[in-house]
């Protein structure tokens, strides 16, 4: 039996935080993220960077290096109220600001105010966009059924009590795969609260069994491991991705598989 649920180095946990509209407070949390090694996605509303100078684009782009800048539409508006078309101009015309600024394909997002239909998720699939974050906390630690609908584990101001549940079951089969934490680098407003966070990046950082990563490059790997061909009897994998991949076998064996490489397992005894 092979299951997916392994990530880069065989690690079998992720944690990823997600934060929305780009904040002055952005440049703060950015610091703390780098401090302790995590990542960070940041959907941004590309409006506030339509009249900037290069230097000034130069300097947002410097700021999220190393993390993951994401879509937020164009204006912040709320895709359950507008006409599809409206839906499509506010992403694509967000798209094109922050690919401008990013300098590489901005293709995830996150809903503004959790607004969202099927209709926008229609919307959002033509537009090229990949995945989308909603603000339904589930308070769990699980992997998204629809990546359009990527219901983060919780909002930062509920994360520090899970931190203990996500960490105590490190070893456990099959459970707490993702710890998801979303928020508002703005809703910071006193030194307490900026303790809190660094609170929470204590207890989830520098952990050799948890994987650190963005939004993007959850679902990237993801849909790599699924482009995987294994031979009926499962011992030949084959790697057409451009990813070095990881999966288990018969909940034992974690198996390499590098990037356009075969492996093949010896038959079991």
């Amino acid at each position: 039996m092979i299951q997916y649920h392994v990530y880069p180095g065989g690690k079998k946990r992720v944690v990823t935080f997600s934060y929305d509209d780009g904040s002055s407070n952005d440049a703060r949390l950015v610091e703390m993220f780098n401090k302790y090694g995590v990542k960070g996605t940041f959907h941004l509303n590309g409006g506030k960077y339509i009249a900037k100078s290069d230097e000034e684009l130069a300097a947002v782009r410097e700021l999220y290096e190393g993390h993951e800048i994401s879509c937020h539409t164009v204006h912040h508006g709320w895709p359950a109220r507008m006409p599809v078309q409206s839906v499509v101009s506010e992403v694509m015309e967000d798209r094109r600001v922050l690919e401008n600024m990013a300098g590489y394909p901005v293709i995830g997002m996150s809903y503004p105010s959790g607004s969202y239909s099927e209709e926008a998720i229609a919307a959002l699939r033509a537009c090229g966009i990949v995945y989308s974050r909603t603000v339904k906390s589930t308070k769990s630690f699980l992997l998204p059924e629809n990546f359009l609908e990527w219901h983060p584990t919780c909002h930062h101001k509920d994360a520090l009590p899970l931190c203990d549940k996500f960490l105590r079951d490190l070893d456990s089969e099959w459970t707490h795969p993702m710890f998801y934490i979303w928020g508002h680098s703005h809703e910071f407003r006193t030194e307490e609260e900026w303790q809190v966070m660094e609170q929470i990046l204590q207890k989830l950082a520098g952990n050799d069994k948890i994987w650190y990563a963005t939004n993007i490059e959850i679902y990237n790997y993801m849909m790599a491991q699924r482009m995987l061909q294994i031979s009926a009897d499962e011992r030949v994998f084959y790697n057409p991705t451009a990813t070095d991949l990881w999966v288990e076998k018969n909940k034992k064996q974690i198996v390499c598989i590098p990037a356009g490489g075969t492996v093949t397992l010896r038959n079991e005894v």
